[in-house]
Formats: structure tokens, C-alpha cells, sequence
């Protein structure tokens, strides 16, 4: 009799342990996130554009944060391969932009000016990439500043 008992109990083990293995799945390997040197269409389609913020209309920024953005004089200089003159700080774009952007590759740093953002390298000052955050588009976000003197 203790030798069915045995067997009863190896058979459920047996049999609970092919059920947990059939619903449990094949194992995925998460994917790593990838670092990127530029500025991507996920980067422009974080911030949210054309929102009212305590009865007035934010051109860009995070509404769910109640964060609006607004303009700066710096704006219109920056360019792809230009240097950052002294006067111009290069301080870190706020944690919340580092966070719902992509992650950039070691050695460039992301900030803000105003409504636009600029991938710097923080040893050279040099820009390595600009995005127009309230540019109708992704493809205008990339293209130079319209106002910007040559």
C-alpha cells in the first residue's frame, strides 16, 4: 500500500511540474537598451506639444508633469560641429528629459536650452546633435534653426 501512496505522490509531483513548465514559456533574453550618439523620432515624441497649462497654451514640454518649456536667447546658435562659446552654460538637461529620452552613448551629455535639446560632448563643448522640440515634426526638429544669423 505505501508503495502506491509513493507513486500517487511522484505522479503529482511529476505532473504539477510538466504544468508549470508548459505554462511558464521558453525563457527571453530581455533586450539590452542600445546606446545612441543622436537624437531619435522616440526622443521628439516624449514631450508633448501644444497643451494648456493654467490657462495658457505650452508650446512644448511634459504635461503629465506639469512642465512647459520656455524659449531661449541660446536657441538659435546652436548647430551641428559648432563649439559652445564660454558664455553659454552646458549644464545637464533636468532628470525628467534624461529620463524619457533615449540613453546616448558614454561621453555625451544632453542638454536643454530652452525648447530644444543638444547632445554635447562635455570635454570639447563640442554640439554633436540638435533637436528643435517645437518643430511641427521630426524631420523639421533636425533641420538648422530658421532664425539662426549665419
Amino acid at each position: 500500500m505505501t508503495l502506491k501512496i509513493e507513486f500517487a505522490i511522484m505522479g503529482s509531483a511529476l505532473f504539477g511540474a510538466g504544468a508549470f513548465y508548459a505554462v511558464k514559456g521558453n525563457p527571453v533574453a530581455e533586450a539590452a537598451p542600445v546606446a545612441v550618439s543622436h537624437f531619435t523620432q522616440a526622443d521628439y515624441n516624449a514631450f508633448d506639444r501644444n497643451f494648456q497649462m493654467d490657462g495658457q497654451t505650452c508650446a512644448v514640454g511634459f504635461r503629465d508633469h506639469r512642465i512647459c518649456f520656455g524659449a531661449s536667447p541660446y536657441e538659435a546658435e546652436l548647430q551641428d560641429g559648432d563649439i559652445l562659446p564660454a558664455y553659454m552654460p552646458a549644464l545637464s538637461a533636468e532628470f525628467r528629459v534624461i529620463v524619457e529620452t533615449d540613453l546616448k552613448v558614454d561621453g555625451l551629455q544632453t542638454v536643454r536650452f530652452g525648447r530644444s535639446l543638444a547632445l554635447i560632448d562635455p570635454e570639447t563643448r563640442q554640439v554633436r546633435d540638435v533637436l528643435r522640440l517645437d518643430a511641427p515634426n521630426f524631420r523639421l526638429a533636425r533641420e538648422p534653426d530658421p532664425t539662426r544669423k549665419s
